[in-house]
């Protein structure tokens, strides 16, 4: 399988070729980073010294089409649905890590408040439990909540041995993404534990 990947210098986008570097059927064939053009994947990402020796380009989505079977979109919400639409063009098959085809278009919009300007349907599934997600086109990922509580629960709903479930989620700074902010600054938050967007978290 040819792979690209938009969007390859944040967190997301470095992980995502760490698992697909150990998958004996993946080769990474381009990704992109606007701000890193030309600069080593290794020089972002120490962790895959010695596994990659490509370099970022800033390719167009027909560009990435092209050369690729699968594309990985793992971008900031909001900026997928501005390549999927070309993805989904050029009929290969497309993985968005981000949040923009998870929610409904109106809950979206209220909960990122952003203009959709994509509102199509994406298979929503993680293909541990559902393995038939897998063969479809066109897929949005679930976010790292949903996936950590899922996977968890999945073995003892399925024994029968959940009668009610209350779910503890602990996410890293990390989780926040690349960009340096407020809940991600490191002297803000080491040592530290605060609660996350309570009642409003999508």
């Amino acid at each position: 399988m040819d792979i690209g990947i938009i969007g390859g210098s944040g967190y997301t986008g470095g992980e995502l070729m760490r698992l697909l570097s150990q998958h004996p059927e993946a080769n990474i064939k381009a990704v992109t980073s606007r701000s890193r053009k030309g600069q080593k994947i290794s020089d972002t990402h120490a962790h895959l010294r010695k596994i990659f020796d490509l370099e970022f380009e800033d390719l167009t989505p027909v560009e990435v089409a092209s050369r690729c079977d699968i594309v990985f979109t793992a971008v900031p919400h909001g900026t997928a649905m501005q390549v999927v639409p070309a993805l989904i063009k050029a009929g290969i098959k497309v993985i968005d890590l981000s949040a923009d085809y998870r929610l409904k278009t109106d809950v979206f919009e209220k909960t990122y408040k952003l203009k959709h300007i994509d509102p199509r349907e994406a298979v929503y599934g993680i293909p541990e439990l559902h393995p038939e997600v897998s063969s479809q086109k066109f897929i949005a990922n679930p976010g790292c909540y949903p996936t950590g509580a899922s996977l968890a629960a999945a073995p003892l709903a399925s024994a029968g041995l959940i009668e009610r479930v209350v779910f503890d989620s602990k996410s890293g700074i990390s989780g926040a993404g690349v960009e340096p902010s407020a809940v991600s600054h490191y002297p803000n938050m080491a040592e530290n534990i605060q609660a996350y967007k309570l009642t409003t978290h999508r």
